[in-house]
Order: structure tokens, then C-alpha cells, then sequence
């Protein structure tokens, strides 16, 4: 389902990990690209919207990506890949 093809009701697990896409008119599952900047769950196609918008592409380059030190959009797996590399560089 494209994105603005969806107009029911929300799912529950809309916005959560491997549930549905946390966008208002999209319900695709699974969510496995988390959002820093919203604290939520998307699509592949919807993260790929979002993430290289060109200007929300632009703004985080420039202004959040230097201070966070990560993208704006990471899978679990990418998360748990930097904690590790931190942890292990910690020592």
C-alpha cells in the first residue's frame, strides 16, 4: 500500500517496532526504521520519503547529524551495532 492510500482506523501497533508504519495515511508493516526525530517506527518506503526529503534531508545533515553522531533513520540492527562500537571503545 502506497503512502495517503489508507483511510481507517489506526492499527494499535502503529509507530512500534516491526508493527505499522507510524506516517498518518500509511499502515505497511513492518516498521523497522526507527526515527530519532520523532521517536518512532516506518516503513522502508515511507523512511526513504521522510529521511531524503531535500530539505528534511538538508536540515538534519547540517544540524542534528553532527551532535547525535547517527542518521535520522536506523534499524535496530544499525542501534545495536553503534552501542557496541561505543562500549567497546569506552574501555
Amino acid at each position: 500500500m502506497a503512502y495517503g492510500d489508507y483511510k481507517g482506523p489506526d492499527k494499535p501497533d502503529k509507530g512500534k517496532e516491526n508493527g505499522s508504519c507510524n506516517r498518518t495515511r500509511c499502515q505497511c508493516a513492518p516498521a523497522r526504521w526507527y526515527n530519532h526525530g520523532s521517536y518512532s517506527w516506518y516503513c522502508d518506503d515511507c523512511r526513504a520519503q521522510i529521511e531524503f526529503d531535500p530539505v528534511n534531508h538538508r536540515y538534519w545533515k547540517l544540524w542534528h547529524e553532527p551532535k547525535c553522531g547517527h542518521p535520522q533513520f536506523e534499524t535496530r540492527e544499525m542501534m545495536d551495532a553503534r552501542a557496541a562500537l561505543r562500549k567497546a571503545t569506552e574501555v
